[in-house]
């Protein structure tokens, strides 16, 4: 049985808390999200940068971060952003917040793809609805001024009655062209690609992403690759430290967090959507990789929820 695909953190799931849409500092419809600071989502920031919690973003993040710094599992991988730094997102992204700095702040901007449906996609942008686009940027100060001005001005647009959508999506093509031309200009705070192997560990961790639920068999993975399974055992090993496997169960906690956060499931019917022989079978090895039980998880983290 192939487990259903999770949309935990949506904007409609936003507006399921006890809420104002609309406020100095932000502004939420089912489609659109801009929050100018994170003074914005103080009212809802307990529930949405919880330490040790997962969700997978239904629609990406563009993060322009202002000040302080917060380190994130992004996809199963360790992400850190801070001060003058722009980030990027791709819708399905699974995110887990493991620190927060008391000063943190940031201007964040989420849409569905569905609003630029019917956009001219450029690369960038294509790239970010198809959920590949993966982007940080360590800002100067001339780069900085341009966001500031171009979130300032799709801010000042969403003031008008009734919003023009049609000048958001205007802005957010131009939001992407100066990502990329920031880019070109040597402002990526990316780690640079410069082997190979870092390269197939890369294509490994997406597919790993993908897969990992239905696909725990390193063969897999090397066929997709086009590799033997021993040279992407050895390889994997020597860039990462971890094995195939230890990846490959590191993906299924992730989805088995995500189904315990976040649906009402019972740990049988989450054991049957993993492919686990049994409930037990699921839950010894659930102990094993977090030292905790599957309901211990769901109740601490209950209680995080609003």
């Amino acid at each position: 049985m192939k487990t259903q695909r999770l949309q935990p953190l949506a904007l409609k799931d936003v507006l399921d808390y006890p809420i104002a849409p609309y406020n100095v500092a932000r502004y939420i419809s089912p489609e659109l999200g801009l929050v100018r600071s994170i003074e914005g989502m103080s009212d809802i920031s307990s529930y949405i940068f919880v330490k040790g919690l997962p969700y997978r973003l239904t629609e990406g993040r563009v993060l322009y971060v202002r000040s302080g710094h917060a380190l994130a599992r992004i996809n199963l991988t360790e992400n850190r952003v801070e001060a003058h730094q722009l980030r990027i997102v791709s819708p399905g992204a699974v995110i887990e917040f493991q620190e927060i700095s008391p000063d943190f702040d940031i201007t964040m901007l989420a849409f569905a793809n569905s609003f630029m449906e019917n956009w001219q996609r450029e690369k960038l942008l294509s790239a970010y609805l198809q959920g590949t686009a993966d982007v940080l940027l360590r800002l100067d100060e001339t780069a900085e001024q341009r966001l500031e001005e171009v979130f300032t001005l799709m801010w000042n647009i969403l003031q008008d009655n009734p919003s023009s959508y049609e000048s958001i999506q205007g802005m957010i093509s131009v939001l992407f062209h100066q990502i990329e031309y920031f880019q070109n200009r040597g402002l990526s705070g990316e780690k640079k690609t410069s082997t190979r192997q870092e390269e197939v560990f890369d294509r490994f961790i997406r597919l790993l992403n993908k897969h990992a639920v239905n696909e725990r068999n390193v063969s897999f993975y090397a066929e997709n690759l086009f590799l033997t399974p021993r040279y992407l055992s050895t390889l994997i090993k020597e860039t990462s430290g971890k094995t195939v496997m230890e990846w490959v169960n590191e993906a299924i906690v992730q989805e088995a967090k995500l189904m315990l956060c976040h649906t009402d499931k019972l740990v049988y019917q989450i054991a049957d959507e993993l492919n686990f022989p049994n409930a037990s079978f699921f839950c010894k090895f659930f102990h094993r990789m977090t030292g905790k039980t599957p309901h211990g998880y769901r109740c601490d983290n209950r209680q995080k929820k609003p």
